[in-house]
């Protein structure tokens, strides 16, 4: 916005962080959403008079334009603080923990309308920057968080704000002498630069300015890489050693960080898995798949650490009967093979990101009728799914 005589007025407010279901104190006395105003008022040329925020189609929260750089909406003003913090009362209003949530804000002739996706316990969302991209962290109330930054690839000139790594499998107690690991999991559709990764408090970074991980792709980290592989017994799992120091087998936790900036956590006790299995923190249950994802999940939705969302139009299909399609929804390019019962592929197609299409896949591939298989894949992410054919 311009002030009449044309000099910059102020930055429009726009929401960065949203904290909707917090796992130690009750919904009310913690959720909070944050939103930045931008810089000093005393700094302004021109500043409107009130801000309004409205959830769904909920009445609209009308607040004199506050005093501050970041204005934070709680339920109790005691638990807001911080310099240039200004208080709102959400009153009312109260956070959705699970599904998604559409918030809009005015102020003056600015607008910001976001769909914020659905939260996990414990954990805020926070928005890259200028994006409509939102990552899981840990909460930061007033605080300018560092996923409002973009990063620079030191292997590119474009800068891309930081895809979320995953913490996806932990072995923290497994049977001596089998050294203990951690499963990382990048689930976004760029390289994640491994210079600029470490686990918060423990060892240094897991890679040199040249060492990345692909899109989809697994690793394991651990301080014995060489036991490790024995235990695991085929060699297409990338390993990287770290000094992982040691994991508590009753009660302990472990976090990715960029830099100073927590990416991911994971925290267990003696009741989430029985030693010496490992478990996978997005089930919570016991888990051994080293590098590999999609295997144990505990919910028929589809996860948003997916790479790509599928259907196929049948499970069981005859031959000369109507075709088997698949959709595919996709950043990137999907895989797609016909195996037959042996798991040997009779027909594949790379299918293009981004296409959202039902897809023809030929069954006449088939040398005979029964059990056949689809297979989708990216990177090292692979989905099969069992069909029948008959005659």
């Amino acid at each position: 916005m311009l002030a009449e005589c044309g000099t910059p007025a102020y930055a429009c407010p726009q929401f960065v962080e949203f904290y909707s279901d917090p796992v130690d104190v009750p919904d009310q006395q913690g959720e909070f959403v944050e939103i930045r105003l931008s810089a000093p008022l005393e700094d302004f040329v021109y500043r409107p008079e009130s801000l309004l925020v409205q959830f769904e189609g909920k009445e609209p929260l009308r607040l004199e334009f506050p005093q501050g750089n970041r204005l934070l909406l709680v339920h109790d003003s005691a638990s807001c603080s911080g310099t240039g913090v200004a208080c709102g009362l959400l009153g009312s209003v109260s956070l959705p923990n699970s599904r998604e949530s559409s918030w809009l804000l005015e102020a003056g002739s600015c607008r910001d309308s976001v769909v914020v996706p659905k939260p996990k316990p414990g954990k805020s969302l926070q928005r890259v920057k200028e994006t409509d991209e939102w990552v899981v962290s840990e909460p930061t109330p007033g605080v300018a968080d560092e996923y409002n930054e973009y990063r620079v690839d030191p292997e590119s000139a474009s800068s891309a704000p930081i895809a979320p790594l995953r913490i996806t499998e932990v072995h923290h107690c497994p049977a001596e002498p089998e050294p203990e690991w951690v499963e990382i999991y990048n689930a976004g559709v760029a390289p994640q630069p491994l210079s600029k990764f470490h686990f918060c408090g423990r060892g240094g970074v897991w890679g040199s300015l040249r060492d990345s991980l692909a899109p989809y792709e697994s690793f394991l980290l651990s301080r014995d890489t060489f036991m490790l592989r024995e235990f695991i017994g085929f060699r297409d799992v990338r390993l990287v050693q770290v000094a992982l120091g040691y994991l508590n087998n009753t009660a302990g936790s472990i976090a990715i960080c960029a830099d100073e900036t927590v990416v991911d956590s994971v925290s267990w006790d003696k009741n989430t898995v029985k030693c010496p299995s490992g478990f996978n923190p997005q089930t919570l249950r016991s888990e051994n798949t080293p590098g590999f994802q999609g295997v144990a999940k505990s919910s028929k939705e589809p996860s948003s650490d997916f790479p790509f969302e599928w259907k196929l139009s049948s499970r069981v299909v005859r031959r000369g009967g109507a075709p088997l399609r698949v959709y595919v929804e996709s950043e990137a390019s999907v895989q797609v093979r016909l195996l037959d019962s042996s798991g040997r592929s009779e027909w594949g197609r790379l299918l293009p990101a981004r296409s959202n299409a039902w897809w023809v896949i030929p069954l006449d591939s088939l040398p005979k009728v029964g059990v056949a298989y689809v297979e989708l894949s990216v990177g090292k992410f692979e989905k099969r799914i069992g069909i029948l054919l008959r005659p």
